[in-house]
């Protein structure tokens, strides 16, 4: 069923795996390297022969803010939206952070098996010659992730870690990386300090936040935030001010404006047992307090990679509305009104993408399975 009005257009549909796809509450991922060939993809890392469009990227500054989306004022309502080239291989739930202009994506469902193994693959897109290219292998498989960067490197910690037959995923890790970009290896950072799944991953002035998602086997929602000093050669998370009573929640979007963290809709609990939210917080760590701020226009969740800062304003693109139930919606979020305003919506629904700004624009890439690529730039 499909429901159109001015900025808003909501379709259905349903996913054979549910919201987090099947799992395993027991055991730990082995870890070990495996090299897989790529459909349709180079295994070297190389070039994955999409031709040159001949665009010119701009850059971003860490968390997407200040980006560089062209010329004018932050109060654009319409989008026109165009086709980039393909990801190699689609997927959903994947981790991804913008770098250099480029966009790093890492992991997410592999589509060519039965729900719910994860992937260990990792692709680069550069807007300059319109093409993805292969990363190396992350160590494990993981969705469901948080992931963020310090403008130099992509962070990625928690999620659902493949398991040891690396048939199924596992609920929750306490695993942490840094994707070093110019070396294109991974480093293991301290490990968090109990194990997560679906929260969020934030860097702000030398440190890493990470807050909310769901405790091991997704036994329930979390409200814990911990940091971890990077800058000051932290070797522990410590503790700072939790969720607010009642606001915790998994699935959740975050960003990085001004000096302070926001968590982004998100909900309670999981699969068909689910509640989306609308609701908005943020973080000021002058003060270590989490403040409410005004709902969404949309309850929806499965936003954690979709939900960008884009002149000025936070973006929130597409998500799911209910179990197995999704939509094209796209929000902005004022900070100095604390206002919401609906945008042109997505060409279809897509849900567990990951978006950045570049182009003049921002791009959505991933999500329900699709490999495809899109440019979205400001009409007015």
């Amino acid at each position: 069923m499909r429901h159109a009005c001015w900025g808003i257009v909501v379709v259905v549909a349903a996913l054979s795996c549910g919201t987090s796809g099947g799992g395993n509450a027991g055991g730990r991922s082995d870890g070990g390297a495996v090299l897989d060939p790529v459909p349709g993809g180079e295994v070297d890392g190389g070039p994955l022969g999409v031709p040159d469009a001949g665009i010119d990227a701009g850059t971003s500054a860490p968390d997407g803010g200040p980006p560089d989306g062209g010329d004018g004022g932050a109060g654009f309502r319409t989008l026109r939206w165009s086709r980039l080239a393909d990801r190699p291989l689609g997927t959903s739930e994947a981790q991804g952070a913008l770098v250099g202009g480029k966009l790093y994506t890492f992991g997410g469902f592999n589509w060519s098996t039965p729900c719910c193994t994860p992937w260990r693959y990792a692709f680069v897109y550069d807007p300059t010659s319109n093409a993805w290219t292969r990363l190396a292998d992350m160590p494990e498989g993981l969705t469901h992730a948080g992931a963020t960067t310090d403008g130099t490197d992509v962070y990625y910690a928690g999620g659902f870690p493949e398991d040891a037959s690396r048939t199924f995923q596992i609920f929750g890790t306490k695993h942490v990386w840094r994707y070093r970009v110019a070396s294109n290896d991974y480093e293991a950072l301290p490990d968090l300090p109990d194990d997560r799944g679906a929260g969020a991953l934030r860097y702000l002035d030398g440190k890493l936040h990470f807050f909310g998602g769901e405790s091991f086997g997704q036994g329930h929602d979390t409200p814990e935030h911990w940091v971890l000093d990077l800058a000051g050669g932290g070797t522990t998370w410590v503790a700072a001010a939790p969720m607010l009573p009642g606001r915790a929640r998994n699935h959740l979007g975050s960003a990085v404006f001004e000096g302070k963290i926001y968590a982004v809709g998100g909900q309670h609990g999981h699969d068909e047992g689910l509640i989306e939210t609308p609701l908005l917080d943020v973080y000021d760590p002058a003060t270590d307090t989490w403040t409410p701020l005004a709902d969404m226009p949309l309850a929806k969740g499965h936003i954690a990679m979709g939900t960008i800062v884009f002149r000025d304003r936070i973006l929130v693109i597409a998500g799911e509305i209910s179990n197995g139930h999704y939509t094209a919606e796209i929000a902005a979020y004022e900070p100095v009104t604390n206002t919401w305003e609906e945008l042109t919506p997505f060409p279809t629904v897509r849900h567990s993408g990951i978006a950045a700004p570049m182009l003049g624009g921002f791009v959505y890439t991933t999500g329900e399975y699709s490999a495809e690529t899109w440019l979205g730039v400001p009409g007015d």
